[in-house]
Parts: structure tokens; C-alpha cells; sequence
């Protein structure tokens, strides 16, 4: 990884996660208030309930833009941190089975905890084989498709370690910030195919 995409990555990461604390909160207090269920089961089940969402949402976003990206112009091989996504698989698989199956009272946090430490361990699987490729209908990043006409700008930044900082199109331009390390063999290769498919810069 980069320092540029290090640096972009905690950004959004930072953002992400003031938005899911905030999800989360609101949730556990209706479910609180709906089922009269202390803030700790409350919590679990929120927590439980959204994480089933984001889930599903990964899996749909990752068939749908895998069967609608077409063929691939160029690949830029496996995400740079592909050892520790399958670190975070094995850990998060033990601490699943762990918290809920060795648990002598198998209650709502127990079971919350043994599902998500399950699905968290599939999920960083499902990242550790992805890949970063340059597809017929935009930049295929690892596990979702950016198509083309979402590129807003794209520049550049460092030599030895190339970063392609993005700007996509969205209502809210600070949630379209993304960050790509391109090993520097494919930077040429990868700038040619942005000159000729990305959109413009002034689009």
C-alpha cells in the first residue's frame, strides 16, 4: 500500500464509521423502545440487522458489477494487502466460533457474535481474491465495478509508488474519493486506457 492511499483509505474509513456508530445508535434505541429489550440485546440485534444488510449488499454490488464489467483490458494483479485480509479471515473465524459455540448460555449476543465472526471471516476472504483490473466498462477495484461515465477526475500521485486518486460522481463529493495503488509496470499501461475510456475531466 501507498502512503497516498493509506492516508485516503483512513479518511474514509473515519467518515464510514461516524456514519454506522450513528446508524446503530438509532436503531438500538428503536428496537429498545418497540420491543422493551435491554440496550445490550438492543445493541446486538441492530448491530446484527445492519451487518446482515451491508453483507448482502457487498455480495449483490459484487455479482452484479462482476457479470456487467465485460472483458478485462488489463490486470493489475491481487490488492497489496491480500496477506492481511486472510489474516483477519482465520482470526475472525475463530473469534465466531469462539464467542457463540464455547458460550455455556447461548443468548442473543452470543448468537450475534458467532454469525458475525462467521460472515466477517467470509467477507475478507471474498477480498483477499480480489483483483484490480481495467474492464471494457470501467475500473474493476478489487470486488466492485466503477464504471466509466462514474469517473469524475483521476490523477496521478508519486513516481516510485504510483496512487490513482479518484473522484467519482456522487450527490455527496466527499464519499467519492477513492485511492488505487497501481504497481509502477502498469501505471503506463493504465494511464493510456483512463486517456481512452474515463470521462472527462470536465464532464
Amino acid at each position: 500500500m501507498t502512503n497516498a492511499a493509506w492516508q485516503r483509505g483512513l479518511k474514509n474509513a473515519v467518515i464510514c464509521g461516524i456514519g454506522v456508530l450513528a446508524v446503530i445508535g438509532i436503531l438500538t434505541f428503536v428496537v429498545s423502545a418497540l420491543t422493551g429489550r435491554t440496550f445490550r440485546d438492543s445493541g446486538a440485534i441492530s448491530f446484527a440487522v445492519f451487518w446482515v444488510a451491508i453483507f448482502t449488499a457487498f455480495v449483490l454490488t459484487f455479482l452484479i458489477g462482476r457479470g456487467n464489467r465485460g472483458g478485462i483490458l488489463l490486470d493489475c494483479g491481487h490488492h497489496p494487502t491480500r496477506a492481511l485480509f486472510l489474516f483477519n479471515a482465520v482470526i475472525f473465524a475463530f473469534l465466531g466460533l469462539g464467542g457463540g459455540f464455547a458460550s455455556s448460555t447461548f443468548d442473543t449476543v452470543g448468537i450475534a457474535s458467532a454469525l458475525f465472526g462467521i460472515t466477517f471471516s467470509i467477507y475478507w476472504v471474498l477480498l483477499s481474491f480480489g483483483r484490480l483490473q481495467i474492464v471494457e466498462n470501467g475500473i474493476w477495484q478489487y470486488w466492485s465495478l466503477l464504471k466509466w461515465q462514474k469517473v469524475e477526475s483521476h490523477e496521478w500521485e508519486g513516481d516510485a509508488t504510483s496512487t490513482l486518486m479518484l473522484q467519482t460522481k456522487t450527490r455527496l463529493p466527499f464519499l467519492g474519493r477513492g485511492a488505487l495503488p497501481v504497481p509502477a509496470e502498469h501505471k503506463d499501461a493504465v494511464s493510456e486506457l483512463l486517456e481512452k475510456y474515463a470521462a472527462p475531466k470536465d464532464a
